[in-house]
């Protein structure tokens, strides 16, 4: 299960005036935190910079590596502040993933050559030029064609990651639903391919929110799920992927969960 650490993300409170103020410390050691509790990317995310990003996008990159191991998820929808990240990027530590490229023809167009360029993994985000679309159908055929122009432009199935969009159910009782109905349709059709889903979004507006987020990642792994957006620092969650991820056969021998349990990650729990 690849998971992606979510926290470094400008939009969040404390990270916005940490990233402004150039806070090496304050990053450096939510990047450890957050690899010390399982996360196997680092997102980093400074979109609401704007006119910034860019510059700010790059500090990010430089200071995360020099904290942790682990590759970096670029997370923008700016072409221009991934292609500059991107420079800044130690491929030796493993292919940075893009996130995202959507259908929408602008949007692909510019990042399809970076991620062929840098040769990186790749969130398809399920959105093309009519924007949003709700309905699971409809959100099925877009990740169709991602998967299938992105084959055809020579990215390989492997490093492809299709996001079908996590919509609240507190806005639409159908939404979990109509998710995990995608996640299974997208494995079937393309079994090489992998389903990423940040699954936090399920819960927008509603309380404890923890117990659906929670509830959502293990029916998703059911249907299919094999990498996740989430906070790696919720101890509880991830020992339910570990324990997920026996339950289904993804463990050989179920040696991972015995070696978080010998480590003493599932203590208190």
């Amino acid at each position: 299960m690849l998971i992606v650490g979510e926290r470094i993300n400008t939009s969040r409170k404390a990270i916005e005036p940490a990233v402004r103020d150039r806070d090496v410390d304050f990053i450096q050691k939510l990047a450890r935190d957050q690899v010390e509790a399982g996360a196997t990317y680092v997102d980093v995310n400074a979109g609401t910079f704007v006119e910034g990003e860019p510059e700010a996008l790059e500090w990010l990159v430089q200071t995360v590596q020099a904290a942790v191991s682990v590759p970096v998820s670029l997370d923008s929808p700016s072409a221009t502040a991934i292609e500059r990240a991107l420079k800044s990027v130690d491929f030796g530590r493993g292919k940075p993933m893009i996130n995202s490229i959507t259908a929408e023809s602008e949007r692909f167009e510019k990042v399809l050559p970076l991620a062929k360029h840098y040769n990186t993994k790749l969130v398809a985000l399920c959105m093309d030029d009519t924007g949003i679309q709700q309905e699971a159908g409809k959100r099925f055929e877009v990740a169709r064609k991602l998967v299938n122009d992105l084959t055809a432009a020579g990215i390989a199935l492997d490093d492809i990651y299709v996001d079908p969009l996590t919509f609240p159910i507190g806005t639409g009782s159908e939404f979990g639903v109509a998710m995990l109905d995608i996640i299974r349709s997208i494995k079937k059709e393309f079994p090489g391919v992998h389903v990423i889903a940040g699954i936090s979004n399920i819960s927008q507006g509603l309380p404890v929110r923890k117990l659906l987020n929670q509830a959502m990642t293990i029916l998703s792994m059911d249907r299919g799920l094999d990498a996740a957006i989430i906070d790696p620092m919720d101890r509880y969650l991830m020992a339910l992927i570990a324990a997920t991820r026996a339950l289904l056969g993804r463990d050989e021998f179920c040696m991972d969960y015995i070696t978080m349990s010998r480590e003493g990650k599932f203590e208190g729990i």
